[in-house]
């Protein structure tokens, strides 16, 4: 599986980040999130799952490969 971002619909909430910190950074230029390295490994996909359904913004999605 892969995760895209849209970084455009993203707000800086963080909320990927605090949930899935082994996918997830932030910039330190605006506090947006960085777009994932991809595929995501199978051990975490279901934390990358919970970002994507956590995102207030819906900025994240899942793309099944």
């Amino acid at each position: 599986m892969r995760i895209e971002l849209e970084r455009h619909v993203c707000q800086g909430h963080g909320v990927c980040q605090m949930t899935a910190p082994n996918l997830f950074t932030l910039s330190d230029e605006d506090g947006l999130a960085i777009q994932p390295s991809n595929p995501i490994a199978p051990e975490s996909q279901d934390e990358g799952r919970l970002a994507v359904a956590s995102c207030p913004e819906r900025s994240l999605r899942v793309i099944e490969e």
